[in-house]
């Protein structure tokens, strides 16, 4: 009965949302190509400046290409043309990275997995430095001595308007989130251990402490009071067994909880935002492959998940689903299915905007019918979907393709780092997420990565940018 009546509120909203789909035209700008590094998974930053930044991690190690671990784009004009990239980061890293800009100094991080590489630009990405309170010699470069965060996967870096700087990530052995805390912009090489992420036992007993399962935790928010935000997904013990007796290398990501922090972050309180073992055992996956999270400036948060929700286990689809609260994470809404289920939707990242209820989801998704990520048969145009009732019991959406580009063909793994292995699908040259930002006149920026099937056989992936005209927030 829970199962039904959860299908029939989707159903009831997806018609709603197809109904105002198209209501105004959407227009983008040309999607640029970055030029002078590879792409895969970019994170994007503005400042009040219009200058647009954009990094993407180069391979790890990355010194056995003779460069550093990230790239970095920079655009002083809202995003229309890009300077060649920059090599950031670390001889050791370029496994991941992110890039935010805080109280107007921009930060990014470079993943070595036995810590992360933090540097710095104070003069909006002219020159770059190591966080830490010795000077650093070397600019950003070959191995810098902002090293934070031992023994972590997926770092994000966040910012308050508090001075509190938040290094989050997936920590390797323990499959926990964690996440350290700096009080003057990393110079104290984020010496301060936030309190426990998981605090609820119940939580933690499904917590699996191993590569396949564990965690997959999102890029987190802070709201204008310095309340920090971090949503995590997991699966469970018994979906886990359930799916080694199926020769399964792990069980789906059916469970979103959120953490939250009113001390900055000395302490957590978990909260459930979507339990799918409710609806069965691996019928439910919010994993494919990082969630996204994002809050208006009313304090609302929206959480945006892509996988499955449905009867069979293992489901060989992928959507993309909005979930809201209102409440600062206490309570959320049902999962709303954003698009249409004659497609597969793959790498959501999601913004809001200036107003409470607005809200902007950018995703591939495919146009030729195929609703199997992993097909072989897939072409991928990068999308958007748009609110700005995104708060309301009933919210409206209008989608747009950004470009008429195909920018992929074939499968977009959704396995992580388990793409290639026996049994798993391989393609994973456009990495595991998009992004997006709001730029000073609240146009969304969009950054993905994108090839060819003749790039991608020459090991040659873009990334891409593009801004949004008309209809802006």
């Amino acid at each position: 009965m829970r199962l039904r009546t959860a299908l029939v509120i989707t159903v009831t909203m997806l018609l709603t949302l197809c109904a105002s789909a198209g209501a105004t035209p959407l227009r983008f700008t040309t999607p640029v190509k970055l030029l002078g590094g590879s792409g895969g998974e970019p994170s994007i930053a503005t400042d009040p400046f219009g200058d647009v930044f954009v990094a993407s991690p180069q391979g790890i190690p990355s010194g056995v290409n003779g460069e550093s671990g990230t790239a970095m784009w920079i655009s002083r004009n809202d995003g229309r043309s890009f300077g060649k990239a920059l090599n950031l980061g670390s001889y050791l890293g370029g496994g991941d990275d992110d890039v935010i800009v805080a109280n107007k100094v921009v930060y990014t991080a470079d993943l070595e997995a036995a810590a992360t590489d933090v540097c710095k630009s104070t003069n909006r990405g002219k020159t770059f430095e190591s966080i830490g309170p010795l000077p650093d010699p070397n600019a950003c470069s070959k191995v810098g001595l902002g090293q934070a965060a031992p023994s972590d996967d997926r770092p994000w870096l966040t910012g308050d308007t508090h001075g509190h700087l938040y290094l989050t990530y997936h920590e390797f052995v323990s499959a926990q989130p964690l996440a350290f805390r700096s009080d003057n912009g990393g110079n104290d090489l984020f010496s301060h251990a936030c309190g426990p992420i998981v605090t609820d036992p119940a939580i933690e007993a499904n917590v699996p402490q191993d590569v396949t399962g564990g965690t997959l935790v999102a890029r987190p928010v802070v709201d204008k009071a310095g309340n920090f935000y971090i949503l995590f997904a997991t699966t469970t013990q018994q979906q886990n067994a359930a799916a080694a007796a199926a020769g399964q290398p792990s069980g789906t990501f059916s469970q979103l909880y959120l953490a939250v922090s009113h001390d900055h972050c000395q302490s957590f309180t978990d909260y459930t935002v979507f339990d799918g073992s409710k609806l069965g055992t691996n019928t439910v996956q919010f994993g494919d492959i990082f969630n996204d999270m994002t809050i208006d400036p009313a304090g609302n948060l929206y959480v945006i998940g892509d996988g499955f929700i449905g009867k069979k286990p293992f489901a060989t689809t992928a959507n993309v689903y909005m979930l809201r609260s209102t409440s600062k994470g206490k309570t959320w809404s049902k999962p709303l299915l954003i698009g249409h289920t004659n497609a597969a939707y793959m790498l959501p990242a999601a913004v809001a905007g200036p107003k409470a209820g607005d809200l902007t989801i950018g995703f591939f998704r495919t146009v030729n019918g195929v609703t199997d990520p992993n097909s072989l048969k897939g072409k991928w145009r990068y999308s958007m979907a748009e609110s700005d009732t995104a708060a309301a019991a009933h919210p409206h959406f209008t989608d747009a393709d950004v470009a008429s580009t195909i920018f992929h063909t074939g499968q977009i793994c959704n396995a992580g780092i388990l793409c290639g292995l026996p049994g798993e699908p391989s393609d994973r040259s456009l990495l595991d997420f998009s992004s997006a930002a709001l730029d000073k006149h609240g146009c969304t920026l969009f950054t993905f990565a994108g090839n060819t099937p003749k790039s991608e056989a020459n090991n040659q992936t873009w990334d891409y940018v593009t801004r949004q005209t008309s209809d802006c927030a």
